[in-house]
């Protein structure tokens, strides 16, 4: 990329990301003027398609690391047409040897890609583009701004309300909620459902978008839902003390909270959740001027 003018970038602050049962199907990056998080979810399949650990931990890793290999791509419009393509050709590659892949069976990942821009006035201009419920926590004047993609909200609280009060067994799902699951994903990727990462979908495009001016050195915060848990399910804390504690390097001590909370109910009675524990990641960065 030929850059003629100041050039801006993230430069890393905190970043910590713990898997919640066998794989980590998450995934955080930043490279240049992109910053981004990843929160994957397998298919409906029971046969294993890909050659990760799980289908979605091989979808989140690709992802990752086809986003880092188009840092230098004119913009994230251009990085999102390229990285649809290559995961359909990646994943086409990879379940060749399969002879009848479905949609509901291929994996599926919300992903939150943030763009740093200069701005006017001494300010960066940052521009995000979110599919499903990852969360961008940007400082402005007026306190922390929260950004997420809600689309996908009235499926989830159809799957909450499968799911009852009564809780469950840790790592089991009640086949009431494993049928809303499945009717919910019929609507992925649908102008009346909600939107992700998907090999077997087109996705590009559709992406919920927002723009911010920040100060440079602010601290950003790319969250997956699994860590949010803190605010959203647990609700110790508003997004404006979460990014402060984050800011402060508390990171690592929020996590161990975290956990502690969810094996506080390992039924998932006082606080219903579908998964006992989920992958939980969190990037922390600076807002900076490269030159």
């Amino acid at each position: 990329m030929n850059v003629t003018g100041p050039t801006s970038c993230f430069r890393s602050l905190d970043r910590l990301s713990l898997t919640g049962s066998r794989f980590n199907e998450d995934g955080a990056g930043l490279r240049g003027r992109f910053a981004w998080i990843i929160d994957g979810a397998t298919g409906l399949s029971n046969d294993q398609l890909t050659s990760g650990g799980s289908d979605a931990a091989w979808l989140a890793a690709f992802v990752d690391e086809r986003l880092a290999a188009l840092s230098e791509a004119e913009g994230a419009d251009t990085v999102l047409r390229q990285l649809e393509d290559d995961v359909r050709s990646a994943f086409g590659d990879e379940t060749a040897h399969v002879p009848d892949v479905n949609d509901h069976h291929a994996p599926s990942a919300c992903l939150g890609l943030i763009e740093l821009m200069p701005g006017e006035g001494g300010l960066l201009r940052l521009q995000g583009r979110l599919l499903g419920d990852v969360v961008v926590l940007v400082p402005s004047d007026h306190g922390i701004a929260r950004w997420s993609d809600e689309r996908a909200k009235p499926f989830e609280r159809k799957t909450l309300a499968a799911l009852g009060a009564q809780g469950h067994e840790p790592g089991q799902i009640p086949d009431a909620v494993r049928r809303q699951i499945l009717e919910n994903r019929t609507r992925l990727n649908q102008r009346d459902g909600y939107w992700v990462v998907n090999p077997r979908r087109p996705w590009a495009g559709q992406e919920l978008r927002f723009e911010a001016q920040v100060h440079p050195g602010a601290p950003i915060v790319l969250a997956t839902d699994g860590f949010m848990r803190l605010v959203d399910v647990f609700a110790v804390y508003s997004d404006g003390e979460l990014h402060d504690r984050l800011a402060a390097g508390q990171g690592p001590d929020l996590m161990q909270e975290l956990r502690e909370r969810e094996r506080g109910d390992l039924m998932a009675g006082a606080y219903p959740r579908v998964k006992t524990h989920d992958d939980a990641t969190f990037l922390v960065m600076a807002a900076e001027r490269s030159r």
